[in-house]
């Protein structure tokens, strides 16, 4: 029987070897921008722990296993709470005069197709129905996925104030533009899919057949930190070393508000995709600190984000941190073992 340990540290070594491969190759091979090879390099050096993931899920679980990564990554696996995401995008990417006319056309069209074929009372059904399903648990959680790094901005930035840090203000381009950002560039387009198949839809669940959500998150967070130390190594100008500190220390801290996040909505990729891509949008709209007062900006950011996994841990436990008990992968089954060996022996 497979122990999840070593699981664990085999698809670790894999989301290292490919990310690390691709920043070589990038710093060694591949020079310029406008290189045709470039957008290649870019993606292995993005996506290496969900490739891990997916290599690691396939060999375990086959194709069976894919397939429930892909149903965890769809939108519905938080209820109807995608429903007001998308709601809310589609002045984005459709022009606001079709786009009033359609809904309009739709909502009527429905409501005299259930109003002729089960009269009122269909009317009434249909009503509850729709409020169950928006409402449901998975529904606060999107709403902190997309606010909480919104909030941490904002409070670190007025925590800085007070302490008389003169800090920029962030460039505020309007709500939409932060939804697409965190629901489409920076989500299911970007770093959150190429990361979280891996780091939570992957590790996390194997983790937490072993270990207690809360150390399961901190294993996570180290890997996490270390797979992201090309960046502190490769770049022409390297930042101070405290940077890097502050960075594992936030990245420990962030990586138990994820746990929290996956255990609450039953193991939904999609909600921890949503909470990596609003994180990612979020840190765009912040000017970079001038060097004077960056190691105070970096003390600030660590110690609320630190104080807010704290706070989950003190109100959820240590255990699952979530109402719910925590996600973990099925076990392996070893009648299924038992036969493939057994096949290996007839093949002799």
């Amino acid at each position: 029987m497979r122990r999840p340990w070593s699981v664990v540290l085999w698809f670790f070594v894999l989301a290292h070897v490919i990310t690390g491969a691709a920043a070589c190759v990038s710093r060694f091979v591949v020079h310029h921008p406008d290189d045709p090879r470039m957008p290649y390099v870019a993606f292995f050096l993005k996506a290496g722990p969900s490739l891990a993931g997916l290599l690691m899920t396939l060999v375990l679980d086959g194709l069976a296993g894919v397939r429930r990564l892909a149903i965890q990554l769809g939108p519905w696996s938080v209820g109807g709470g995608w429903l007001v995401l998308a709601v809310c995008l589609l002045p984005v990417v459709v022009p606001p005069s079709f786009l009033e006319l359609f809904l309009v056309l739709a909502s009527l069209v429905g409501v005299l197709m259930v109003l002729g074929l089960r009269g009122r009372a269909g009317i009434r059904r249909a009503g509850s129905q729709l409020r169950g399903w928006l409402l449901g648990q998975g529904w606060p959680v999107l709403a902190v996925c997309l606010l909480y790094p919104l909030g941490v901005i904002v409070l670190s930035l007025g925590i800085l104030r007070a302490l008389g840090v003169s800090v920029r203000s962030p460039s505020w381009e309007g709500w939409s533009s932060y939804l697409y950002g965190a629901v489409i560039g920076g989500g299911l387009i970007g770093p959150g899919v190429f990361e979280e198949i891996g780091w939570r839809g992957f590790a996390l669940p194997h983790l937490q057949r072993r270990y207690s959500a809360l150390v399961s998150s901190l294993i996570i967070g180290l890997a996490w930190a270390f797979w992201h130390f090309p960046n502190f190594v490769f770049p022409s100008q390297p930042p101070p070393w405290w940077h890097l500190l502050a960075f594992v220390a936030n990245t420990l801290a962030v990586s138990v508000v994820f746990t929290w996040v996956c255990n609450s909505t039953g193991g939904s990729l999609f909600a921890v995709v949503l909470l990596h891509g609003a994180i990612y949008t979020a840190s765009g709209l912040c000017p970079r600190p001038d060097p004077g007062v960056q190691a105070r900006v970096d003390v600030v950011f660590v110690l609320l984000q630190t104080a807010i996994a704290v706070g989950l841990v003190w109100r959820y436990g240590a255990t699952n941190l979530s109402w719910r008990t925590r996600v973990v992968a099925e076990p392996p089954d070893p009648n299924k073992e038992l036969k493939h060996a057994h096949r290996k022996e007839d093949g002799r």
